[in-house]
This record gives C-alpha cells, sequence and structure tokens, in this order.
C-alpha cells in the first residue's frame, strides 16, 4: 500500500468539514479539537505575604512657598537693575531703578513752585492788611477790601496745590527705585536696562517667607497607603543627612495622563532655593500586607493578568501591579491572600486544558 502523505490527510480532512453533509459545525470541531489535545501540566503558587512599610523613592522639586511680583507705580525706562535670579535680598533691598533723572527734575519743579507759591501769599496777606487799616477808616470801599481777601485765599489754596504737587513728586522719586517688599529670594526676572516699564507690568518674582515647599508626584496606587502621613524625608545633597519636610497637602484629584497625584511638605528654607530638585522619600506610616508573585506568574504583554486553573482550563484575572524587587512583582490589587494561580505563563493561553500537578 502506498503511504498517505500528511497534507493530503490535512486537505482531505477540511473538504469533509466544509461539506453540506458533514456533521461537525466549527465551534463542535473547535470543542473535538481541544479533547484530543493533551492537557498542559502547570504548577501553582500562592502569593507571598510580606509585612513591611511601604516606601518609594521619588524625584521632587522645590517651589517657593510664597510668591510676591514686583511692579512698577510709575512709567518709565528702566535705567538699573540691581539682582539677578537666585539672590537673596533683603527687606527693602533696591531691586531696580526707573528713570530717576526725570522724577529728580519733577521734584525739583515742585519745590520750585512751591516757593512761588509762598511768595505769592505772602504778597496778598500784606496787600489784605493794608486794605484791613482802609477799610476800618473807611478809606476805600468794603468791595476792594473783599477782593484783597479774595486774591489772599486763592494764594493760600495754590500754596497747598503747590505742597500736593511736590508730595507727590516726592512719592513718584521714591519709588522710582524699586525695593524688596520683604526679605526672599529672586525666582524670577523679566526686565532689563533700558527697557521701557509700565504701571503695574510684572517685572520681578521673589520667593518671600523663611519657609518653602518641596513638591513631588507620587503613583496613584499609593493613595491609600499614604492615610495618616505627617511628613517626609528629602535630600538635595547626598552628602549630607535627610532632612525632614512637614505635610502641608496632598492633591486630591489624580492626574490622567501620569496617573500621579502630588504631595506637598513644607520644611525650613535655609539652604533650599526654589528651583532644586530634591530627592524624595515616601514612607507609610503603618505596616501593611503586601502580595508578591514572581515575574513568571505575571502575563505584562498588555494589562497585567495572572493565570488560574479553573474546571480543567486556564481562566484569566486581570491584576494591578506596583513594584519590582529582585525577581518579584507587587500585586496591588485584583488578587486575595491565598488565592492559587499558575506558576509560569510561558506558552499558555485562554481556556487551554491544563492538568495541575500536586
Amino acid at each position: 500500500m502506498r503511504p498517505i502523505h500528511l497534507s493530503a490527510l490535512i486537505l482531505t480532512l477540511g473538504l469533509a468539514a466544509c461539506h453540506p453533509g458533514g456533521s461537525e459545525d466549527p465551534a463542535t470541531a473547535r470543542e473535538s479539537l481541544d479533547r484530543n489535545l493533551e492537557p498542559r501540566k502547570v504548577s501553582e503558587i500562592v502569593p507571598e505575604v510580606r509585612e513591611e512599610r511601604p516606601s518609594v523613592a521619588l524625584v521632587g522639586e522645590i517651589r517657593a512657598f510664597d510668591t510676591v511680583r514686583i511692579s512698577s507705580e510709575v512709567a518709565g525706562r528702566v535705567e538699573k537693575v540691581d539682582v539677578e535670579v537666585g539672590d537673596k535680598v533683603s527687606q527693602g533691598q533696591p531691586l531696580l531703578s526707573v528713570d530717576r533723572r526725570t522724577f529728580e527734575l519733577r521734584l525739583r519743579q515742585a519745590e520750585a513752585r512751591i516757593q512761588a507759591a509762598k511768595a505769592d501769599l505772602e504778597l496778598a496777606r500784606r496787600e489784605l492788611e493794608r486794605k484791613e487799616d482802609l477799610v476800618s477808616d473807611k478809606t476805600i470801599p468794603q468791595a476792594a477790601f473783599d477782593q484783597a481777601q479774595a486774591r489772599h485765599d486763592l494764594a493760600d489754596a495754590a500754596l497747598l496745590e503747590a505742597v500736593a504737587a511736590r508730595d507727590l513728586a516726592q512719592h513718584d522719586h521714591e519709588v522710582s527705585v524699586i525695593r524688596a517688599p520683604a526679605a526672599g529670594a529672586v525666582t524670577g526676572r523679566s526686565v532689563v536696562a533700558g527697557q521701557w516699564a509700565d504701571v503695574g507690568q510684572d517685572l520681578m518674582e521673589i520667593a518671600i517667607g523663611a519657609k518653602v515647599k518641596i513638591v513631588a508626584r507620587v503613583p496613584s496606587h499609593w493613595v491609600m497607603a499614604l492615610q495618616g502621613l505627617d511628613g517626609f524625608d528629602f535630600t538635595v545633597d547626598p552628602h549630607q543627612p535627610p532632612r525632614r519636610a512637614k505635610l502641608y497637602s496632598i492633591d486630591p484629584v489624580v492626574k490622567e495622563a501620569s496617573r500621579s497625584f502630588e504631595v506637598i511638605g513644607t520644611a525650613p528654607a535655609e539652604g533650599l532655593k526654589p528651583g532644586m530638585f530634591a530627592n524624595v522619600t515616601l514612607e507609610a506610616p503603618d505596616v501593611v500586607q503586601r502580595l508578591w508573585l514572581p515575574v513568571s506568574a505575571i502575563l505584562t504583554s498588555d494589562t497585567p493578568k495572572v493565570y488560574m486553573a479553573q474546571d480543567g482550563r486556564i481562566a484569566v484575572r486581570r491584576i494591578q501591579t506596583g513594584l519590582r524587587d529582585d525577581g518579584m512583582i507587587e500585586v496591588v490589587s485584583g488578587l486575595d491572600q491565598g488565592e492559587r494561580v499558575i506558576s509560569d505563563v510561558a506558552g499558555l493561553s485562554r481556556d487551554l486544558p491544563v492538568e495541575v500537578e500536586r
């Protein structure tokens, strides 16, 4: 007898399955094929339970606790900028000056107008005194005296107006030198010498106060672990001991793009400047039980999954994973303590027949 080639046999079986007289539909054919598959022998494990205080290392940023935007009360060309970004400043220290020469001239002009107004008032006072003697002797009519009184009153008002103008010019001259409102550090500057500055235009930013913020973005699965947190450690210099930040706030909103949220602490500003990076270590306040599985037990090609043996076939369970540690992966959710999973997912797929080795 001539041997039957394998390809001819497959073709014959395929034609039989497609023939109208065939007795099996595709689903029945799949079941028949599965019955003919030898079950894969698999082993099961339960997650390792570790009692530990979770911690995570993050890169944070030093930010100003309070900031003041510096602007000018007068318009003019900037003559000089006295500070740079990063400089520490004391209260009242000059930051920049605006068109000092113009304001000096205006002040001198206002002083000269006061002197002229004083002279006019003195002349009006003397004339009023003469008219007062003459009207009492009835040498001049009352109307002449009234006119002298009116000129005196006008001269007095003119002096008051000149003094007010002088005070305004004095104020403009003083504020043309813009000074630090409080001690702090320059965190931003948007002005250079020669630039025109308008009233109210932002020219500079200063971080003030004796403390700073330390801000770090934390993965979303840490939300529950941080309940009760009162502070965290951070360093800006690996050669210096860690410093402690007091918890200021935890952002209640998780950013969708990064799946993270902000944790903000505060610390004394000594040696710290806004813009610095900080190495932040967050440690959960309570000891918790965490589940761990070996890498081989987790399918990580897409959404993390584990395989479980149910009724002689593979069932799939989605999980959420966390930290990695020496070939082990933390299971954050999706699996309970004591549940059994297949120890090695390589080469396996959903619904494949399996036999658990005891």
